[in-house]
C-alpha cells in the first residue's frame, strides 16, 4: 500500500504488475516549521495534519502510535483523508496490528467520499486481491474515478490496462489517450510509454522520431527505462544514424541506476566487438562488478 513519503516508486515498462506493492503518498500539508497544536477548537483538518506530521516525522519525531490515534479520531469525525490514512496504517501494520480487512473498509469509505488517493488505492487492492476478491473491472472503475479527478498515476495505469486489455478490451488508441493525459500531468513513465507506442506503431503511425522525442522527455527525468530505450534506437539505427558509442552512453546512464538489461546490452556490445572501453563497470543482479576487460578475457578462454 502507501509507503512513507521518502520511498520512491518502482516503475517498469508497460507492466500492470507494477501496481502491486505501490501506492502514491499524498502531499503532506503539515507546516514544515512547526507541527499544528491542537485545542478543543481544532478542526478535523488540523488534527489530521498533526497525525500526518507524526506519520512522516515532519517537524515532530516519527510516531506511528500517535499518528494512528489522531487519524482514528479524525476518521471517526468523517474526515475522508484521515480514513484513507487509517486504512494505510492497518494495511502496513503501523501503530496497530496489521488487518487487511479493516484497511479495505477504511480506504473504501474514503474512496466513496471522493478522495482520489483512496480511490486509487482501492483500485490497487482490487488488483492485488487484498481483503477482497481480485477484480479487474472494479480495479478499472476505481482507477477511472481517481483519474477523472486528475490523478496522473491513475491515468497512467488506465493506459496500461487498455494497452494490455486488462479489465477492458485492448485498445492502443485509448491507451495513448490516457498516457497523454498522464504525461500532461507530469508522469514521465507515461512519456516513456508514449515513446514505446510510437516506436512499435501501436495505435499510431510508427515514428522513431516521435519515439525518440518522448523517450528524451522521460530520460530528462532520469527514468532508466527511457535511457535504455534511447540506447536501443542508437544501437539499431532506428530513426537515428546507428551509433554504438551513443548507444553505450545511454545504456550506461540506465545501468548506473541499476538497470540490469542495460548492463546486459553493454556486455553484448563488448562481446560483439562494437565497443572496446576496458574501464567500464557492469553490474550483475548480485551487484558484483565486472569490467569490460573481464568479459573480453573470459571470451578468449
Amino acid at each position: 500500500m502507501y509507503k512513507r513519503k521518502t520511498t520512491t516508486l518502482t516503475q517498469s515498462l508497460l507492466l500492470a504488475t507494477l501496481l502491486s506493492n505501490v501506492f502514491i503518498v499524498s502531499a503532506c500539508s503539515a507546516e514544515s516549521s512547526n507541527a499544528p497544536v491542537l485545542s478543543n477548537q481544532s478542526t478535523p483538518a488540523e488534527t489530521y495534519d498533526l497525525g500526518l506530521a507524526y506519520y512522516e516525522g515532519n517537524s515532530v519525531p516519527e510516531d506511528d502510535n500517535k499518528a494512528f490515534e489522531l487519524f482514528e479520531k479524525t476518521a471517526n469525525q468523517g474526515y475522508a483523508p484521515a480514513k484513507h490514512y487509517l486504512g494505510i496504517m492497518y494495511y502496513e501494520g503501523l501503530g496497530v496490528d496489521q488487518n487487511y480487512q479493516k484497511a479495505f473498509e477504511w480506504v473504501k469509505q474514503a474512496a466513496n467520499q471522493g478522495d482520489s488517493d483512496a480511490q486509487f488505492d482501492l483500485g490497487v487492492m482490487y488488483h492485488e486481491g487484498i481483503a477482497v476478491k481480485q477484480d479487474d473491472f472494479k480495479k478499472f472503475e476505481w482507477f477511472q474515478k481517481s483519474a477523472n479527478q486528475g490523478d496522473s498515476d491513475a491515468q497512467y495505469r488506465i493506459g496500461i490496462m487498455y494497452y494490455e486489455g486488462s479489465g477492458v478490451e485492448q485498445n492502443y488508441q485509448k491507451a495513448m489517450e490516457w498516457y497523454v493525459l498522464a504525461a500532461d500531468n507530469g508522469s514521465f513513465d507515461a512519456e516513456n510509454n508514449i515513446g514505446n507506442l510510437y516506436e512499435n506503431g501501436y495505435g499510431v503511425t510508427q515514428s522513431y522520431t516521435k519515439a525518440l522525442e518522448w523517450y528524451k522527455k522521460a530520460a530528462a527525468q532520469d527514468l532508466d527505462l527511457a535511457q535504455l530505450n534511447i540506447g536501443g534506437l542508437y544501437e539499431n539505427g532506428y530513426g537515428v544514424p546507428q551509433d554504438y558509442d551513443k548507444a553505450f552512453e545511454w545504456y550506461q546512464k540506465a545501468a548506473d541506476q541499476g538497470n540490469q538489461e542495460a548492463s546486459n546490452r553493454i556486455g553484448r556490445l563488448v562481446m560483439n566487438g562494437k565497443i572496446d572501453d576496458k574501464g567500464i563497470v557492469i553490474y550483475s543482479t548480485q551487484e558484483t562488478g565486472l569490467t569490460l576487460g573481464d568479459l573480453e578475457d573470459s571470451s578468449e578462454n
